[in-house]
């Protein structure tokens, strides 16, 4: 397991900084996500009180006007900053599922390490309790299975139990993968070796 830490170390240190890098991109995406909200709201709000708030003098030429000004505004300034909104939610979509494949991807070295050195989960020391009695290898072992496995229909008795004891209400058709990084508290690679060592010790 020294050797397979060491030789993996490089992978899982740049994967464990990626997972963070695209956190820090989600946040500033979401910033800019309430901002373009907020900024579009004000603008509608503020031009559509100017121009369902008409004077007695408004004729009903000034009505097909407003019409015409309403339409003309919602093509150019509405329009583009709803679309950028709409990419901005997709941005952030889609960086959740990179973080997801980052995230499945260092449970796959974690649980490859175990298998090499012990052959499988079996003869694996259990490693700390992490929560609600459920131990490190299981998670790691089963939390690799749910990510490479997700989009599959999931029928090993063991992992639906595992994460039925994490308190996790479904496993299919979503990547846990970033909850049990979270879960185990690996922000770090220090965190992510501390526990892989802890299972040779």
């Amino acid at each position: 397991m020294e050797q397979y830490l060491k030789d993996t170390k490089f992978a899982v240190e740049n994967l464990i900084r990626l997972i963070t890098e695209e956190e820090n991109q989600i946040i500033n995406l979401n910033d800019q996500l309430v901002l373009e909200k907020n900024k579009r709201k004000v603008l509608q709000d503020d031009f559509m009180r100017k121009e369902l708030d008409p004077d007695e003098n408004f004729t009903e030429g000034d009505y097909f006007s407003s019409f015409y000004r309403q339409a003309k505004y919602y093509e150019e300034i509405i329009k583009p900053m709803k679309d950028k909104i709409f990419i901005c939610e997709k941005s952030i979509n889609n960086k959740k599922h990179s973080i997801s494949s980052l995230s499945g991807a260092v449970l796959q070295i974690a649980k490859q390490g175990i298998s090499i050195k012990f052959n499988g989960l079996k003869n694996c020391p259990t490693g700390r309790t992490v929560i609600n009695g459920v131990v490190l290898k299981a998670i790691i072992w089963h939390g690799r299975n749910q990510a490479m496995h997700y989009e599959e229909d999931i029928k090993n008795i063991d992992t639906i139990s595992c994460f039925n004891d994490l308190g996790f209400v479904t496993i299919n058709n979503i990547n846990l993968a970033k909850d049990v990084i979270d879960l185990l508290g690996w922000k770090t690679y220090i965190d992510y070796e501390a526990d892989m060592i802890s299972l040779i010790q």
